[in-house]
């Protein structure tokens, strides 16, 4: 009992820390310019690189499982460092934008190129929804409200943090940029809000990259990963269009939205098998992108926990 009470004590210790950093860094972003946001970013995720031990060994961990064949501990490692870099300075801008109130034309203009937009007109036009499948990479909190600035009103899924404070938070962070959250829980609230956006035509952000404990297991970076399955089962149930949706900084700084090609939705009737099937195919839809864009994935996150793949 006492193990179990200090654990708790220690996890609202954290908590607290974390949302105090939170609060110092947005107060401290507020006499600076965006480049200097940007210059404050590389530095701490530099820092952080050699600081956040948990977070560095989750990433080495998942980025060895990856591409540990194909790199050298070198190569790794320098993939680390730019994770960590890019991970700060996207917390950085998100922070000096929501700091600095900007305008929405301000914030739509940090994302310069659009790819693909003909895909999602195409998709959008057969009136029953639109799922776009995300991940965590790139700049994905600004994918809201570009979208809306194309016309396409939209929401996503959100997973409420355990801490009811930094959930407010980001609640009000989110609104601000435009984006708009279903909440995760309670579930069935979930799926009905959801089925009712996509039937009344608009576009559901899913992000299918993160741990799952009651989805399927399929094939994910090349390794058996249990992965959620709401795209899968909304898609099915709504016949809803789903494409890939992401938001990655391009070589000038700046973003670029893109929207990949509808990919088609498997419906034989034997529900288990489309979701199985189905699943496999979105996953491996976002994989490109993160493969494209590895140094702006989210390595930190532990995907496959406990899946021991090549000794690691």
């Amino acid at each position: 009992m006492k193990l179990f009470k200090d654990k708790e004590r220690k996890k609202r210790l954290e908590r607290w820390f974390g949302r105090q950093w939170l609060k110092l860094v947005m107060l401290v972003t507020r006499p600076l310019t965006l480049k200097t946001a940007h210059a404050l970013g590389r530095v701490t995720g530099r820092l952080a690189f050699y600081l956040v031990l948990r977070h560095r060994r989750a990433a080495v961990r998942n980025i060895k499982l990856i591409y540990g064949k194909e790199k050298s501990k070198q190569e790794l490692r320098e993939m680390i460092r730019r994770t960590f870099i890019h991970a700060s300075c996207s917390g950085w801008e998100v922070l000096y934008i929501y700091t600095h109130s900007l305008n929405g034309k301000k914030v739509e203009d940090s994302i310069k190129r659009v790819e693909g937009l003909e895909h999602l007109k195409k998709a959008a036009a057969k009136g029953k929804g639109v799922i776009g499948l995300a991940a965590h990479l790139g700049n994905f909190t600004l994918l809201g409200r570009k979208l809306n600035s194309l016309g396409f009103e939209n929401t996503a899924i959100m997973r409420q943090m355990k801490d009811s404070k930094l959930e407010k938070i980001l609640i009000k962070m989110r609104a601000e940029f435009g984006q708009g959250c279903i909440p995760k829980l309670p579930v069935f609230r979930a799926i009905k809000e959801s089925i009712s956006w996509l039937r009344a035509g608009k576009v559901l952000i899913l992000y299918m990259d993160q741990r799952s404990g009651k989805g399927v297991t399929v094939d994910f970076m090349g390794i058996p990963t249990p992965t959620p399955t709401g795209a899968a089962v909304f898609a099915l149930k709504t016949g809803a269009a789903v494409l890939p949706i992401v938001n990655v900084r391009d070589k000038d700084g700046l973003y670029k939205l893109i929207i990949g090609e509808e990919v088609p939705v498997i419906k034989t009737g034997d529900q288990k098998k489309d979701v199985l099937v189905n699943t496999l195919k979105f996953n491996k839809a976002i994989e490109k992108y993160i493969r494209l864009y590895p140094d702006q994935w989210f390595w930190f996150h532990n995907r496959w926990r406990g899946i021991k793949v090549n000794g690691a």
